[in-house]
Protein backbone atom coordinates (compact mmCIF):
# COMPACT_ATOMS: atom_id res chain seq x y z
CA UNK A 1 0.00 0.00 0.00
CA UNK A 2 1.47 3.76 -0.63
CA UNK A 3 0.05 6.96 0.35
CA UNK A 4 -0.28 9.65 -2.55
CA UNK A 5 0.31 13.30 -2.83
CA UNK A 6 -2.13 14.13 -4.82
CA UNK A 7 -4.87 17.06 -3.81
CA UNK A 8 -7.75 16.43 -2.16
CA UNK A 9 -10.32 17.14 -5.04
CA UNK A 10 -10.08 14.23 -7.68
CA UNK A 11 -10.98 15.01 -11.70
CA UNK A 12 -11.02 18.79 -11.47
CA UNK A 13 -13.47 20.94 -12.47
CA UNK A 14 -16.77 18.46 -12.58
CA UNK A 15 -16.42 18.28 -8.78
CA UNK A 16 -15.52 21.65 -7.56
CA UNK A 17 -19.77 22.85 -7.42
CA UNK A 18 -20.42 19.78 -5.38
CA UNK A 19 -17.43 20.29 -3.04
CA UNK A 20 -18.95 24.09 -2.83
CA UNK A 21 -22.37 23.22 -1.96
CA UNK A 22 -21.04 20.13 0.50
CA UNK A 23 -18.81 22.47 3.05
CA UNK A 24 -21.99 24.97 2.88
CA UNK A 25 -24.54 22.44 3.96
CA UNK A 26 -21.75 20.92 6.31
CA UNK A 27 -21.63 24.35 7.80
CA UNK A 28 -25.18 24.22 9.37
CA UNK A 29 -25.12 24.37 12.86
CA UNK A 30 -26.97 21.52 14.99
CA UNK A 31 -25.97 18.39 12.64
CA UNK A 32 -24.17 16.69 15.06
CA UNK A 33 -27.54 16.58 17.60
CA UNK A 34 -29.32 14.59 14.83
CA UNK A 35 -27.96 11.25 15.27
CA UNK A 36 -25.91 9.54 18.37
CA UNK A 37 -22.11 9.50 17.22
CA UNK A 38 -21.40 6.89 20.18
CA UNK A 39 -23.92 4.29 18.90
CA UNK A 40 -22.33 1.35 18.28
CA UNK A 41 -23.98 0.80 14.93
CA UNK A 42 -23.35 2.84 11.83
CA UNK A 43 -26.46 5.59 11.32
CA UNK A 44 -27.52 7.74 7.95
CA UNK A 45 -29.65 10.42 7.83
CA UNK A 46 -31.03 11.44 4.23
CA UNK A 47 -31.04 15.84 4.80
CA UNK A 48 -31.68 16.13 1.73
CA UNK A 49 -32.61 14.67 -1.58
CA UNK A 50 -33.66 15.68 -5.33
CA UNK A 51 -33.13 14.14 -8.45
CA UNK A 52 -30.05 16.21 -8.77
CA UNK A 53 -28.58 16.47 -5.39
CA UNK A 54 -28.59 13.79 -2.33
CA UNK A 55 -26.85 14.86 1.26
CA UNK A 56 -26.47 12.43 3.55
CA UNK A 57 -25.17 12.81 7.69
CA UNK A 58 -23.23 9.48 8.53
CA UNK A 59 -21.84 8.01 11.66
CA UNK A 60 -18.95 6.21 11.55
CA UNK A 61 -18.11 3.84 15.25
CA UNK A 62 -14.76 2.62 15.78
CA UNK A 63 -13.51 -0.09 13.09
CA UNK A 64 -15.86 0.64 10.79
CA UNK A 65 -15.83 0.61 6.89
CA UNK A 66 -17.92 1.03 3.68
CA UNK A 67 -15.82 -1.77 2.19
CA UNK A 68 -14.79 -1.92 -2.23
CA UNK A 69 -17.82 0.32 -3.82
CA UNK A 70 -18.26 2.97 -6.29
CA UNK A 71 -21.56 5.52 -6.77
CA UNK A 72 -22.27 4.79 -10.15
CA UNK A 73 -22.45 7.70 -12.37
CA UNK A 74 -22.73 9.73 -9.35
CA UNK A 75 -20.16 12.64 -8.26
CA UNK A 76 -19.44 12.61 -4.76
CA UNK A 77 -17.74 14.58 -1.99
CA UNK A 78 -17.38 14.11 1.59
CA UNK A 79 -16.47 16.46 4.43
CA UNK A 80 -15.60 15.45 8.51
CA UNK A 81 -17.73 16.78 10.94
CA UNK A 82 -16.08 14.92 13.53
CA UNK A 83 -13.27 12.73 13.56
CA UNK A 84 -11.20 11.23 11.11
CA UNK A 85 -11.69 8.11 8.07
CA UNK A 86 -8.89 6.83 5.88
CA UNK A 87 -10.69 6.40 2.20
CA UNK A 88 -8.35 3.97 0.16
CA UNK A 89 -8.66 3.84 -3.91
CA UNK A 90 -7.21 1.64 -5.92
CA UNK A 91 -4.31 2.57 -8.03
CA UNK A 92 -2.06 0.15 -10.34
CA UNK A 93 -3.01 -2.58 -8.60
CA UNK A 94 -2.23 -1.47 -4.66
CA UNK A 95 -4.57 0.28 -2.50
CA UNK A 96 -3.50 3.90 -2.10
CA UNK A 97 -5.06 5.64 1.73
CA UNK A 98 -6.35 9.26 2.33
CA UNK A 99 -6.55 10.44 5.14
CA UNK A 100 -9.75 12.63 5.78
CA UNK A 101 -9.60 14.76 9.20
CA UNK A 102 -12.51 16.98 11.20
CA UNK A 103 -12.85 20.37 8.44
CA UNK A 104 -11.67 18.52 5.35
CA UNK A 105 -12.95 16.77 2.20
CA UNK A 106 -12.51 14.34 -0.89
CA UNK A 107 -14.57 15.09 -3.84
CA UNK A 108 -14.51 12.44 -6.91
CA UNK A 109 -16.21 11.85 -9.90
CA UNK A 110 -18.89 9.03 -11.14
CA UNK A 111 -17.48 5.35 -11.18
CA UNK A 112 -14.84 6.22 -8.61
CA UNK A 113 -14.01 3.08 -6.38
CA UNK A 114 -13.15 2.85 -2.81
CA UNK A 115 -13.39 1.75 0.37
CA UNK A 116 -13.70 4.33 3.57
CA UNK A 117 -12.50 2.88 6.84
CA UNK A 118 -12.60 4.73 10.66
CA UNK A 119 -9.23 3.30 11.49
CA UNK A 120 -9.63 4.89 14.92
CA UNK A 121 -10.50 4.30 18.50
CA UNK A 122 -13.36 7.34 17.89
CA UNK A 123 -16.16 7.31 16.72
CA UNK A 124 -16.35 9.91 13.08
CA UNK A 125 -19.25 12.12 11.63
CA UNK A 126 -19.36 12.93 7.87
CA UNK A 127 -21.51 14.51 5.73
CA UNK A 128 -21.59 13.38 2.03
CA UNK A 129 -23.55 14.70 -0.96
CA UNK A 130 -23.88 12.87 -4.51
CA UNK A 131 -24.77 14.57 -7.96
CA UNK A 132 -26.79 13.20 -9.17
CA UNK A 133 -28.85 11.83 -6.79
CA UNK A 134 -27.35 8.36 -5.70
CA UNK A 135 -29.37 5.27 -7.58
CA UNK A 136 -26.48 2.89 -7.71
CA UNK A 137 -23.99 1.63 -5.86
CA UNK A 138 -21.19 -1.48 -7.43
CA UNK A 139 -19.47 -3.69 -4.79
CA UNK A 140 -16.01 -4.96 -5.19
CA UNK A 141 -13.80 -7.23 -3.31
CA UNK A 142 -10.27 -7.55 -4.34
CA UNK A 143 -8.62 -10.45 -6.10
CA UNK A 144 -5.10 -10.79 -7.82
CA UNK A 145 -3.97 -7.64 -7.98
CA UNK A 146 -7.83 -6.76 -9.23
CA UNK A 147 -10.86 -4.89 -7.87
CA UNK A 148 -13.47 -7.92 -9.11
CA UNK A 149 -17.51 -6.98 -9.24
CA UNK A 150 -19.34 -9.12 -6.46
CA UNK A 151 -23.11 -7.31 -7.52
CA UNK A 152 -24.82 -3.71 -7.88
CA UNK A 153 -26.85 -2.43 -5.32
CA UNK A 154 -30.14 -0.31 -6.48
CA UNK A 155 -32.07 2.79 -4.30
CA UNK A 156 -35.22 1.41 -3.26
CA UNK A 157 -34.20 -2.64 -3.34
CA UNK A 158 -33.94 -4.40 -0.99
CA UNK A 159 -31.19 -7.17 -1.57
Amino acid sequence: MHTPSAPHVRDGLAVLPLLQTLRELAAEPGLDQLVDVHHPERQSLELTSSPDLQVWLLTWPPGHRTGWHDHGASRGAYTLLLGSLTEYTWELGDPAAWRVGRGEARAYAGGHVHDVRNESDAPALSVHAYAPKLVSMTRYVPSGGRLQVTGVEQAGVQL
